[in-house]
């Protein structure tokens, strides 16, 4: 099961990647026990692993099996100048069974050739459409052309009461023209085709 809590935050089953603590950004307090706990990057809207609990793994890179979900680790940057300026980030692929969720965290740059082919059609991506600090909605649309998710979770963009000044996910929507769908929960069989799912 897929729970989709605002932000970055998203869980697989007892795995929940970038929880935020919803105050310090001007959203709800998100609900969530895990088990493991991966962070992309260890700033304060990614990294509240104290209030989800479990194992907390910060910028993994490699492969590894946490919670029966096969995970790999890709170093990405969180700028256009190799981390200099906001530092590296960890792309996650998560695998279950036939499933595999890649998200994205604060990527802020065009991947390389070799990161694209590691993290190429999965059946859902997790990817920033708020710009300011990571890709904006026309890139994002450009990666998700080029990745082709089956499905796509736009994250770290603006919402009402989001403290933090992004783009909201406009712009991305109209750039990528497939239908949209608000949820909550949803179930790995119940993800369907160029569909964009946006949480409640």
């Amino acid at each position: 099961m897929l729970t989709l809590h605002g932000h970055s935050m998203i869980s697989l089953d007892s795995v929940t990647v970038d929880p935020h603590d919803g105050g310090s950004i001007g959203l709800p307090r998100p609900v969530a026990e895990a088990e493991v706990c991966l962070v992309t990057h260890p700033h304060y809207d990614h990294d509240a692993c104290h209030l989800v609990g479990g194992r907390q793994v910060v910028r993994f890179y490699g492969s590894a099996t946490f919670s029966g979900l096969k995970v790999s680790g890709l170093r990405v940057y969180h700028d256009r100048e190799n981390g200099r300026r906001r530092g590296e980030v960890s792309i996650y692929s998560l695998e279950k069974s036939s499933f595999r969720l890649v998200h994205l965290g604060d990527l802020g740059h065009w991947p390389s050739e070799s990161t694209l082919k590691e993290i190429s059609s999965p059946d859902l991506l997790a990817v920033p459409v708020g710009g300011v600090i990571t890709i904006d909605g026309k890139e994002a649309a450009r990666l998700v052309r080029t990745v082709q998710p089956k499905a796509v979770v736009p994250i770290h963009y603006w919402v009402r009461g989001h403290l933090m000044p992004l783009d909201d996910p406009t712009t991305f929507q109209q750039e990528l023209g497939w239908e949209q769908k608000t949820t909550k929960n949803l179930r790995e069989d119940e993800i369907s085709s160029k569909t964009v799912y946006l949480p409640v």
